[in-house]
């Protein structure tokens, strides 16, 4: 889009954006955050996804995480440590699903006294 504002296009960006997304209601962007956590075995994390625009009717998204056997994740983003290691928690935009967004968690082993 720069690209052809600076050749000349006379109404900018805001223009070649109104083609794009004519209603400014699709969604654009999903971001996670935190992007990295570190939670026990037993323990939870949270993790929160961000669906832009804010005009987006349906922000809603699907969360998944990899390897399925080291953490669940539920409806809600929230991440439970099953059993010690790294994975990669995902959310996907349910309106457009081809929005991704990642951040990584490491589960580790409880304490031992």
């Amino acid at each position: 889009m720069a690209c052809l504002a600076t050749a000349g296009c006379p109404s900018g960006c805001d223009e070649i954006s109104k083609l794009v997304n004519p209603t400014g209601t699709s969604v654009q962007s999903v971001t996670v955050s935190p992007l990295s956590a570190q939670v026990a075995v037993g323990g939870t994390a949270q993790f929160t996804a961000t669906v832009l625009p804010t005009g987006v009717s349906d922000r809603s998204v699907t969360w998944a995480v990899a390897p399925t056997g080291l953490a669940t994740i539920d409806n809600n983003g929230v991440l439970t440590g099953v059993s010690a290691g790294q994975v990669i928690v995902t959310a996907t935009t349910v309106a457009n699903p081809i929005h991704t967004a990642q951040a990584a968690a490491t589960v580790v082993a409880p304490a031992t006294h």
